[in-house]
């Protein structure tokens, strides 16, 4: 809608968003689900993936966006060096695997 202001038609100043509100309600919704059990079904998309890209042992791979960490698990059991994030932490301490011995990184 807008204003008349001495002649002039002015449109009113929206209010920011709350970013931080959106991003908390946003991770809520993507915390509350059992990706695990998705997850399961989307495996072979990892593996896929990681043949596609043909990672080799040794390879540094950066999995953004992780989820329930399909492809950082494909690039790992190719001995790629894996870092995975994820906008919403509680996926990542979901599949967090148990620590391996050095030798194995």
């Amino acid at each position: 809608m807008d204003t008349v202001t001495a002649g002039k038609s002015v449109r009113p100043v929206p209010a920011a968003p709350d970013f931080a509100a959106i991003k908390q309600r946003q991770q809520g919704t993507w915390a509350s689900g059992d990706f695990a059990v998705i997850g399961v079904t989307l495996q072979i998309v990892g593996e896929s993936l990681a043949e596609a890209a043909d990672i080799r042992a040794g390879e540094r791979v950066l999995d953004v966006a992780a989820g329930n960490g399909n492809a950082t698990l494909a690039a790992a059991r190719r001995f790629a060096e894996v870092t995975s994030t994820d906008y919403v932490p509680e996926l990542l301490a979901k599949e967090a695997p148990a620590p391996r011995p050095r030798a194995w990184r």
